[in-house]
C-alpha cells in the first residue's frame, strides 16, 4: 500500500510521528516541521540529485543486464559449437591414430621387403657366380 504525505497547514507533531511510524495519510507542512524556504529548497535539490542518480544507476543496471544477457546467449553458442566439434575433433584423433599405425606398419613391411630383396639377390648372385663357374669348368674341361 502506497503511502502518502499530503502537505497542509494543519500538521501536527503527532501526525509526523505516526507517518513516520507507517500510519495511515499524514498531512505535513513546512512550517509544521521547521524548515524555512532555504532548506526546503536545499532538500528538493538533494531530491532531484538523488533522483538523478538513481536514473543514471538505473539506466547502468539495465546496460549491464543486457550486457549478461548477451554474454549469455554467447556462451550457449559457444557450448553448441564445442559441443558438435567435440565429434569432429574425436574423428581426427582416431584417423590420426590409424595413419600413425598404418605408417608404422608400411614401414615393417618396407624393411621386410628390403630385406627378401636383399635375400633374393644374394641368391642371384649366387647363381650366376656359380653358372659362371660351371661354364668355365665345362670350357676347361672341353
Amino acid at each position: 500500500r502506497v503511502r502518502e504525505a499530503v502537505v497542509s497547514t494543519q500538521s501536527t507533531g503527532e501526525q509526523v510521528e505516526d507517518y513516520a511510524r507507517g500510519g495511515e495519510q499524514s498531512y505535513l507542512s513546512d512550517d509544521d516541521l521547521g524548515l524555512t524556504a532555504e532548506e526546503v529548497q536545499q532538500l528538493e535539490l538533494e531530491n532531484n540529485d538523488l533522483y538523478a542518480e538513481l536514473t543514471a544507476t538505473h539506466a547502468e543496471v539495465q546496460s549491464i543486464e543486457g550486457t549478461v544477457v548477451e554474454i549469455s546467449r554467447l556462451q550457449e553458442i559457444f557450448t553448441e559449437k564445442v559441443l558438435s566439434q567435440s565429434d569432429q575433433i574425436f574423428q581426427i584423433h582416431r584417423t590420426a591414430v590409424e595413419t600413425t599405425e598404418n605408417t608404422r606398419s608400411g614401414n615393417e613391411e618396407l624393411r621386410e621387403a628390403i630385406k627378401s630383396a636383399a635375400g633374393f639377390r644374394v641368391w642371384l648372385l649366387f647363381i650366376f657366380i656359380m653358372a659362371s663357374c660351371c661354364l668355365l669348368f665345362l670350357d676347361w674341361y672341353h
